[in-house]
């Protein structure tokens, strides 16, 4: 009886391993090629590559979206930077002169 245990326990195991990962990863081929496609064209990038005992290999991968250029976050950024030691106070009060609220 006892062996029959530890086998069962050995068989839920390995059965957990096979499904550790997402529904949405397995069998999905559209986004096999999506992640192939982004790798061969330099937009993702390798990040890690783990190896376990147990078979079990996790793959990480980083990459940036690409985003719309907006003129006026730039600027905005820009100001930052070169206004650093401004506070908060100081940008209230004067939104609050643009606006004629003062």
């Amino acid at each position: 009886m006892a062996a029959r245990t530890q086998k069962n326990k050995q068989t839920k195991r390995v059965q957990r391993n096979k499904q550790s990962s997402p529904p949405i990863f397995q069998g999905n081929k559209k986004l096999e090629l999506v992640v192939a496609a982004l790798l061969l064209t330099g937009r993702l990038k390798v990040d890690s590559v783990q190896l376990y005992t147990d078979s079990s290999l996790f793959v990480s991968l980083v990459g940036k979206f690409k985003t719309l250029n907006n003129d006026t976050v730039d600027k905005l950024v820009n100001f930052m930077n070169e206004n650093g030691n401004i506070t908060l106070n100081d940008f209230m009060e004067a939104l609050k002169k643009k606006t004629g609220n003062s």
